[in-house]
């Protein structure tokens, strides 16, 4: 099914939770919201989410097992081999063989399934990009940007089936084939939604399943990228967010007047998501140089009020979540060992002498969430969002403040846009990157260079931020359904950035870089 876009309605926000589940949408809603339905075939609801990557914890690695490789999830006997397991062993099932399970359960009602008296309908839509991008810089940006170009950032493909079973109830089933979210190299299909709806009233919707969270401005459709003008959502922001989707349950009330629109969603569930590592030179024997990816298992849940009045929007979220990573446990923070005076190290790692590190099983993270757009004078629209990450029990990196600003204009078809991002991590995570970055011992100490080894991987596992974003782009829309996009991006490194692949014996602070992005991005 081919969606109908409006002429006058490019911003890109998400519609209306009611325009969207578009099964269930009353006549009433309908006429008042078509100017939105250009989202209804992909995006389904307004619930929302960044896939944009998140900055890891801190990994404790259980050293006498095994630790992830450097380039994917399976993890990698340290000093002896782990015992496999028989034929006879029952395999406990993993978050994939749960999610196949389910997906399999939704199939079959969406395919077998004939509500009484009635036809079910089937609705089947997409959405894709291919786009490029290129830095002026040797070192990689962002998992894959340097200056040799590349497709990965942004190039997608996605399908989604809508099925209505009754005026009430329906699935959505959406699939993308994308850059993997566990290894730098690799491309694979993921499954994004898989939920079952039900839309008692017209102000009410419940789903379950997999879902997208609610969490930003553009969460609900950042895949797709004919939706908005950006070229890329600012990464400084999309990047924080715990996790894109979960598997649970979630709601959405909306109180209507004759000028506001207000919307109450909530969310509780699990989440399965992997958390990058960047090892600049590496942990030997511990650990290798490069990109190491750690399995991360949440509990989440949330709250987010939005109001809609005239061609202006605000939305509040607040969010937990529990975490567990997969191979070990979250350091919450370095002890200082003093040798001599004026001589030390910070014990990064428990392979080091020491009082030994304070660790948890479980961190606690709180997102506050803020976002606006709203309609300035001259047809230009102010677009601006706001998040604040605190773990609860760690003194880490990944503790921080990001935000965007941003003006976009349209004239005709075509809509300038300019953006300043930035993110930074909080000043006692910060303050504790740099001093465990700056740390180095006399060579006469012994195994001095063991211990200086161990001070650059456990800044390195801190993953904090530092770093400022500037961005002029356009959109241009040959039709409703597609978009055009180019930009040109400056960055900026303060003391640290997580989202820099700094070479061998570098920092990845007190860099700049910039990257010039083209895009095409369409809807059928």
């Amino acid at each position: 099914m081919k969606p109908n876009a409006p002429e006058g309605d490019r911003s890109g926000r998400p519609a209306d939770s009611r325009a969207q589940c578009n099964p269930h949408t009353s006549d009433r809603t309908k006429n008042r919201y078509d100017s939105r339905h250009i989202l209804m075939a992909i995006t389904g609801n307004r619930s929302q989410t960044s896939s944009a990557r998140i900055r890891p914890a801190i990994l404790r690695p259980r050293w006498g097992h095994s630790v992830p490789d450097t380039k994917t999830r399976t993890p990698r006997p340290m000093y002896r081999k782990p015992m496999k397991a028989s034929a006879t062993q029952g395999a406990k099932p993993t978050h994939l063989h749960r999610r196949a399970r389910s997906v399999g359960a939704l199939l079959a009602l969406s395919l077998g399934a004939k509500p009484a008296g009635g036809e079910i309908n089937y609705d089947l839509s997409g959405f894709g990009t291919l786009g490029g991008a290129i830095s002026d810089q040797d070192f990689i940006y962002q998992r894959y940007i340097d200056d040799e170009g590349t497709i990965n950032p942004d190039t997608l493909l996605g399908i989604q089936l809508d099925t209505k079973l009754n005026d009430a109830w329906g699935i959505t089933l959406q699939v993308k084939g994308a850059p993997s979210n566990h290894s730098d190299t690799t491309w694979e299909p993921t499954l994004t939604w898989a939920f079952l709806s039900w839309r008692p009233t017209n102000d009410w919707l419940l789903r379950a399943g997999r879902l997208r969270l609610p969490l930003l401005l553009y969460s609900a459709n950042n895949d797709v990228g004919a939706t908005f003008d950006f070229a890329r959502l600012p990464t400084e922001v999309y990047s924080v967010t715990p996790t894109p989707d979960v598997t649970g349950l979630s709601f959405s009330k909306t109180w209507l007047t004759d000028a506001r629109e207000w919307t109450l969603e909530g969310y509780l569930g699990m989440a399965h998501t992997d958390w990058r590592f960047y090892l600049r030179d590496g942990f030997e024997p511990l650990l290798q140089a490069g990109s190491l990816y750690q399995g991360l298992d949440m509990a989440l849940g949330g709250l987010v009020l939005s109001l809609r009045l005239d061609k202006s929007y605000w939305r509040l979220g607040i969010h937990h979540a529990a975490a567990q990573l997969d191979y070990g446990e979250v350091y919450t923070g370095y002890p200082y060992v003093e040798i001599a005076p004026g001589i030390g190290y910070y014990q990064t790692f428990e392979e080091l002498p020491g009082p030994g590190v304070q660790t948890t099983g479980t961190v606690g993270i709180n997102l506050l969430t803020l976002g606006t757009e709203i309609e300035l004078p001259f047809q230009t629209r102010f677009v601006g969002e706001y998040v604040r990450r605190q773990f609860e029990n760690a003194d880490i990196g990944p503790d921080v403040n990001a935000g965007y600003l941003a003006l976009l204009r349209p004239v005709g078809r075509l809509t300038p846009y300019v953006y300043w991002a930035g993110i930074r991590t909080t000043d006692d995570a910060l303050n504790l990157f740099e001093a465990t970055n700056g740390t180095r011992v006399p060579a006469y100490i012994p195994s001095a260079d063991f211990i200086n080894a161990a001070q650059i991987a456990g800044a390195d596992f801190l993953a904090a931020q530092d770093q400022q974003s500037f961005a002029v782009g356009a959109s241009y829309s040959p039709t409703p359904t597609s978009k055009i996009k180019a930009e040109w991006m400056h960055v900026r490194t303060g003391a640290v950035s997580s989202f820099v692949d700094a070479p061998a014996g570098e920092e990845s602070g007190g860099r700049q870089l910039n990257v010039f992005s083209l895009s095409y991005s369409f809807m059928f």
